[in-house]
């Protein structure tokens, strides 16, 4: 295992420590440490395990993740030795859902023998807190409870790779011709229209997306050594998402229409430009993990998403327009 994805020791003890050293799986909840035959020393058969693998191959790896998800305490759970083999040995049995609830479930448990009134508080909070944002992923709700290390940046990688992620696949699947939808007919009195409607509409899809990048998130992260606000995170994120949705609903109104054949040159040349934007937005989860993978402590990181036409493309339209007006006298 590459040494940056496995568990700090400082980790480690703090899992064990959360778990009150017993196993998490709810079947089990053996103890997992105690005294030894010698006097000076102690026992331990529990093992910080991982919801998420920290491997290629390992059990419910995402190769989406950096390691510095893998390796952080929102990705692990206190278990028995027993019970981490027996997770690991059949995955599809005990998914990373499964786990989390598992973790959550076993912490509130110790919490409330630990001191069931100050727990029993803190349970409702978290739960009107996490009622706020409506559905989250399980690691989404885990960072945003715990707030550990980088915890702004991971959420927000997180909660943008969990929410693009069926208009990133439809996207890619459109791309292949893996589905179709009726043709909606453009007559040929309409065609102008609907063609300066479209580039009027992708030109505030991309205001809307340059908005959230350069403005939005930087501000729903807070000022440098101020912690960010987790819902302002969630809702820029599920903006960013919105703002896919849309360039996808445009990239369908061109590819799915039926027009006089002399306007196809035209149509064909719209096709595809819009998509770029859902392939840009769906390299900021990605550079941002990468850059917490290297834990920094200071300096500036920079994501430069430029957005625009393929090369030589206002020519071809111009072109295009010229034989068109041709073909229509």
């Amino acid at each position: 295992m590459p040494t940056e994805d496995k568990f700090k020791q400082s980790v480690i003890t703090t899992l064990a420590k959360r778990a009150a050293s017993i196993c998490s799986n709810p079947s089990c909840g053996a103890i997992t440490s105690g005294p030894s035959d010698l006097p000076e020393a102690s026992v331990n058969v529990g093992e910080a395990a991982h919801i998420f693998g920290a491997q290629h191959g390992s059990a419910r790896y995402s190769p989406e993740m950096s390691s510095a998800e893998r390796s952080a305490i929102s990705n692990g759970i206190w278990l028995c030795s027993n019970c981490h083999k027996l997770i690991d040995n059949d995955p599809q049995k005990y998914p990373p859902g499964l786990l989390f609830e598992w973790q959550r479930d076993h912490e509130r448990s110790i919490s409330e023998r630990v001191g069931k009134a100050a727990s029993e508080a803190r349970r409702r909070y978290e739960n009107r807190h996490l009622e706020e944002f409506g559905r989250l992923s399980y690691l989404s709700e885990r960072l945003i409870l715990e707030k550990g290390d980088y915890w702004e940046y991971l959420l927000t990688a997180e909660v943008l790779r969990h929410e693009m992620a069926p208009v990133v696949q439809r996207w890619n699947a459109l791309k292949r011709g893996l589905y179709v939808k009726p043709a909606v007919r453009i007559e040929r009195g309409q065609f102008f229209s609907w063609a300066s409607a479209h580039m009027g509409e992708i030109g505030l899809i991309v205001h809307a997306f340059e908005e959230l990048t350069n403005t939005e998130l930087k501000r729903s992260w807070g000022e440098p050594g101020v912690a960010g606000n987790d819902l302002d995170i969630v809702t820029t994120c599920r903006l960013y998402a919105e703002v896919c949705k849309s360039t996808l609903a445009w990239e369908e109104s061109v590819r799915f229409v039926s027009m006089d054949d002399v306007f196809m040159e035209i149509r064909d040349l719209l096709v595809g430009i819009a998509g770029e934007i859902i392939e840009k937005a769906e390299r900021i989860p990605t550079f941002i993990s990468e850059t917490i993978a290297e834990r920094p402590t200071s300096g500036r990181y920079e994501l430069v998403l430029t957005i625009g036409l393929p090369d030589g493309w206002t020519s071809a339209v111009s072109a295009a327009l010229k034989r068109v007006a041709k073909a229509l006298k």
